[in-house]
C-alpha cells in the first residue's frame, strides 16, 4: 500500500517514545522500505549504539478503520445467516471472533514485540532460521523497533539464482520451520507470505538461512490439537487413510452422523491417485475436476471447519503456495519422512519420548486383559438369571432369541483371547523397537509383558 507521510511517523514515534527522532537515531531513512494495511517499516540508525534497525510505525487512524471493518464483517455474516445455514459447515461467528482477536494483537506492537522474543527462544538453538532481535525499550504500542535483516525477498528467484542459492533448500528449510512449528511447539507464525520471510546466503549454495519477520499474526495450538494434527500428517506421509480419518475426527473436521468406513474408502481413493505427488505435479491438477471427484467420493458425509484452524490453514496454504513457486519438484512426502519415523519412534530420541506413553498404553491393555473374564463373567450370571433379555439376528442364536451360557462363555474366552494376542504382538513389536534404541529397562518390560500375553494363551488352551 502506499505509505503514510513522514510528518505522520515522526509525530507517533516521537510521542510514543517520547524523544526526538535526532535524538533516537543518527539517521532516519523518511522513505518507507516497505508498507502494508496496518504499518509501515522505516530503516534508520541507533544513535546510541551505531546498530541499523527496522522502526515499524502504525498507519494513521488504524484502530477506528479496523472497528469499522469488524462492523462491516459481522454485518455480512448476519445478512448471510438469514438466508444460508452454514453452520454445519463453518461457525461463521466463531471465525469472525477468531479474526478479531488476532487483528486486535496484530495492532499491538507491544504483543508483536513479546512474540518476536518467542519466536527467537525457540530458534535459539536450530540452524538455518534467523529470527530479529527486538530492541530494548523502544517498543510502544504503535511503534517497535527490530534489529535490521538484510537479505533477499523469498520469492526474488532472480537474486537468489545470482546468489548461487538452491530454491528447494530455501522451501525445504522454510517447511521444516513450520513442521517444528506445528508439531513440536504448538506456536507459529501465521502470515508466512514472502513479504516476511528473507534468504541470507550460507557458506555454500545448500546451506541459506532462513530469516522470518512480522510477528503481529501468530497462532497458538493446544496440547490435543497438536497431537490430531502430528497424526494427520503421519497418517498422510505413511500413507494411511485409517489415521488421518481419525485424526480428522479428533480435529472436529468430521460431523455428527458421518459414516467413517465410507470417509476411509473415499481417502483412499484419493490417496492412491495423488500420494507422493510434488507440488509442481499438484499445481497441473485440473481443479474442477479434483473438486467433482471430492464430492463424488464423500458426497453427503458431514465435514466442518473448526475455527481454531482459521490461520493455521492460512498459514499452510500460504505455505504451500510458497513452497511450489520456489521449487516445483518440493516432495512434502519425503522431507516429512524423517519426522513420520521420529513420531514413530524410529530413533532413539523418538522412542524415548513415545516411550513412556507406550508404557502406559500397554499397561492399559494388560488390565483391560485381566479384568475381562471377571466382567463378563458378571454379565453372564446375570444373563442366565433373567434379569437380562439378549436380542440376536445372526445364526447360532437359540430358538428362544437368548444365547446359551455355553455360547456366551465361548464369546469370552475368545474376546480373552484376542486381548492376549493383541498385547503380545504390542509388547514384542515395541520390545524390539525399545531394544534397538538401547533402551533396557522399558524393552525388557514389552518383551516380559508379551511374554505374560503368550503364556495366558497357552494356558487357556
Amino acid at each position: 500500500m502506499p505509505p503514510a507521510p513522514y510528518s505522520h511517523v515522526s509525530a507517533v514515534i516521537e510521542a510514543e517514545l517520547h524523544q526526538s527522532i535526532d535524538a533516537l537515531f543518527s539517521s532516519f531513512e523518511t522513505e518507507a522500505t516497505a508498507a502494508a494495511s496496518l504499518g509501515q517499516v522505516h530503516k534508520a540508525v541507533l544513535k546510541s549504539t551505531g546498530e541499523v534497525v527496522a522502526v515499524k510505525v502504525q498507519r494513521p487512524d488504524i484502530q477506528e478503520l479496523v472497528d469499522m471493518d469488524l462492523s462491516t464483517i459481522r454485518f455480512v455474516i448476519w445478512v448471510i445467516s438469514r438466508f444460508v445455514n452454514t453452520s454445519q459447515f463453518v461457525d461463521l461467528l466463531a471465525f469472525y471472533r477468531e479474526f478479531r482477536r488476532t487483528i486486535f494483537e496484530e495492532i499491538d506492537y507491544v504483543r508483536e514485540a513479546s512474540n518476536a522474543k518467542r519466536f527467537a527462544e525457540i530458534f535459539a538453538d536450530r540452524p538455518g532460521v534467523r529470527i530479529p532481535t527486538v530492541i530494548e525499550g523502544l517498543t510502544s504500542r504503535r511503534v517497535l523497533v527490530l534489529e535490521w535483516i538484510d537479505g533477499i525477498k523469498v520469492n526474488d528467484y532472480a537474486r537468489l539464482d545470482a546468489a548461487g542459492i538452491s530454491h528447494y533448500e530455501v522451501a525445504r528449510r522454510t517447511v521444516e520451520a513450520y513442521f517444528f512449528q506445528f508439531f513440536e511447539v504448538g506456536f507459529f507464525h501465521a502470515d508466512p507470505h514472502p513479504g516476511n520471510i528473507f534468504v541470507q546466503p550460507g557458506s555454500s549454495g545448500t546451506d541459506p538461512t532462513v530469516a522470518f519477520v512480522d510477528f503481529g499474526m501468530v497462532g497458538t495450538l493446544n496440547r490435543v490439537t497438536k497431537q490430531g494434527l502430528k497424526d494427520l500428517f503421519l497418517g498422510f506421509v505413511v500413507n494411511n487413510p485409517h489415521a488421518m480419518v481419525g485424526a480428522l475426527n479428533q480435529l472436529g473436521f468430521v460431523g455428527e452422523g458421518a459414516n467413517l468406513t465410507a470417509i476411509e474408502r473415499g481417502l483412499r481413493l484419493m490417496m492412491e491417485q495423488y500420494h507422493g505427488m510434488t507440488l509442481g505435479e499438484a499445481r497441473e491438477l485440473n481443479v474442477r475436476e479434483v473438486a467433482h471427484e471430492i464430492e463424488d467420493l464423500f458426497y453427503r458425509q458431514p465435514f466442518r471447519i473448526p475455527a481454531q484452524f482459521a490461520f493455521a490453514g492460512r498459514a499452510i496454504g500460504t505455505l504451500t503456495g510458497l513452497a511450489t513457486g520456489l521449487a516445483p519438484e518440493f516432495n512434502v512426502v519425503a522431507v516429512g519422512l524423517p519426522y513420520a519415523q521420529r513420531f514413530l519412534g524410529l530413533s532413539r530420541e523418538g522412542a524415548s519420548q513415545n516411550a513412556q506413553q507406550l508404557l502406559t498404553q500397554l499397561m492399559a491393555a494388560s488390565r483391560t486383559l485381566l479384568l475381562l473374564p471377571q466382567s463378563m463373567e458378571r454379565v453372564l450370571t446375570r444373563i442366565e438369571a433373567g434379569q437380562i433379555e439378549v436380542n440376536i439376528v445372526e445364526d447360532g442364536r437359540s430358538p428362544n432369541g437368548r444365547r446359551t451360557g455355553r455360547g456366551m462363555r465361548a464369546a469370552q474366552r475368545g474376546g480373552s483371547a484376542l486381548l492376549a494376542v493383541l498385547v503380545l504382538l504390542a509388547g514384542l513389536a515395541a520390545g524390539t523397537v525399545l531394544m534397538v534404541n538401547a533402551l533396557t529397562v522399558p524393552a525388557w518390560f514389552c518383551l516380559g509383558l508379551g511374554a505374560l500375553a503368550g503364556l495366558r494363551l497357552l494356558v487357556a488352551r
